[in-house]
Parts: C-alpha cells; sequence; structure tokens
C-alpha cells in the first residue's frame, strides 16, 4: 500500500475541528489531541510514533523516510516529494498531509 493507496483526496474531505481534534469522515480517519488511527488502510500514529503495515519505514528524532513512496518529515514539515506538496503550519498538530491523486 502506497501513499497514494491510503491518502485522502481534498476534494471530498469531510471533516470538523475542534479542540485540536479533528474527524475526517469519508476515509475512515480519526485523529484525536495528536493521535490518529486510519482505519482502513492500516496506519497508526499514537505519542508521535508511526506504524506503517507493509511499508518501508524509518522512524528517528521526530525525522521519518518513508522510502518507497519518497516521504520524508523533517522538524515536523512534511514533504511528498512526488507531488510537491510542503506543509508548515501549526494549526495542524499532527502536521499531516495528503495527496489528491487517489491511485
Amino acid at each position: 500500500m502506497g501513499i497514494g493507496h491510503w491518502a485522502l483526496g481534498i476534494g471530498h474531505w469531510a471533516w470538523r475541528i475542534a479542540n485540536e481534534s479533528l474527524i475526517l469522515i469519508d476515509e475512515s480517519f480519526l485523529l484525536v489531541n495528536e493521535s490518529f488511527l486510519l482505519v482502513d488502510k492500516s496506519f497508526i500514529l499514537v505519542d508521535e510514533s508511526f506504524l506503517l503495515v507493509d511499508e518501508s519505514f524509518l522512524l528517528a528524532d521526530e525525522s521519518f523516510i518513508l522510502v518507497d513512496e519518497s516521504f520524508i518529515l523533517v522538524d515536523e514539515s512534511f514533504l511528498l516529494a512526488d507531488e510537491s506538496l510542503i506543509l508548515v503550519d501549526d494549526f495542524f498538530k499532527a502536521k499531516i498531509i495528503f495527496q489528491c491523486n487517489l491511485v
């Protein structure tokens, strides 16, 4: 499963923000207090620790490289190289970025 398979399409987000909590309804995504569970796509983030199933993944000192998908997190900023997306925004405490193109 690559990022393209589990990323949320920006055009069809259904979301609610309340007290730094985010619920994305249509894609079975739940973000609460900097922890989130993406149910159908096997991605779990809890307490700033990442678990990705069936992916090459490295996490060290709040920086990680998802090798197969050219995804890099450095200094709490997300860079998704293939889609040229950059997020540096304190509004989302979990610093989440998603690509538009679903595969």
